[in-house]
């Protein structure tokens, strides 16, 4: 009985002995799977991050690329082209038509008309004489006038203002005035007043009164004289070799 018994422990030994062990061998496959799992997830999430990273990095570099470009597109400077006028002076004896052409209000008709002019008529000798040129009159002259010149000018001296002409409304002869001593003797009764103010001391009030005098009594003698008033004796004594009465 003895011995039945220990062959049953020992076979519930071996019986354990096997469950444990299979226990054992299930636990560690369960746990090489979990861990070949999560490796793979592991490895999974590190691709997607890195391709996550990558795509954020060319991302970012795509976009400061870009972000660059946009700088440097703003950043070049824009070249700014000037225009520049030069002012002209023609010479209208030498110039052609193209040069011509380039004048205000003178197109390519006109300038054909200039040259025209200059060769019917050998030139031009003064800048003025553009304007017999048919087309040209004073206003595109005065828009040019500045910008044209004619080497050594010429003008005729009728183009210069004349003169006004003389004529006898205008002359206005003076009367011949004789001296005293031509004059002498003056006669005091019958002498006008130019002839009285020939006299020594008579000035115009003077004459007008010896003429008022001698309308109401005749002069019998030159000492009379001394009755005008503003005369004195002496002035009447100065006056006495140059009258008579």
């Amino acid at each position: 009985m003895k011995g039945v018994k220990a062959f049953k422990t020992y076979l519930l030994f071996l019986l354990c002995a096997a469950v444990i062990t299979a226990a054992s061998a299930f636990y560690f496959n369960t746990s090489d799977t979990n861990k070949n799992t999560s490796t793979i997830i592991f490895n999974s999430n590190t691709d997607k991050q890195t391709s996550q990273t990558s795509k954020a990095v060319t991302s970012i570099k795509t976009s400061a690329t870009a972000k660059s470009k946009t700088t440097t597109a703003k950043t070049i400077p824009e070249s700014v082209t000037e225009a520049v006028t030069e002012m002209l002076y023609i010479d209208i004896n030498s110039a052609n038509a193209d040069e011509l052409a380039e004048l205000k209000g003178i197109g390519e008709v006109l300038a054909k008309e200039i040259i025209n002019y200059r060769e019917n008529n050998g030139g031009f000798r003064n800048i003025e004489e553009i304007m017999n040129v048919n087309g040209i009159g004073e206003g595109i002259f005065a828009d040019i006038r500045d910008y044209i010149y004619v080497i050594s000018p010429v003008y005729d001296e009728e183009n210069q203002e004349p003169e006004a002409p003389f004529t006898n409304d205008e002359y206005e002869p003076t009367e011949y005035v004789p001296t005293l001593e031509e004059a002498a003797p003056i006669n005091i009764n019958t002498a006008g007043m130019e002839k009285l103010m020939l006299l020594p001391h008579v000035d115009e009030d003077i004459a007008l009164r010896i003429i008022d005098f001698r309308e109401h009594t005749r002069f019998s003698s030159g000492y009379e004289l001394i009755l005008i008033d503003g005369l004195s004796q002496n002035d009447a004594a100065d006056i006495l070799p140059y009258i008579v009465t």
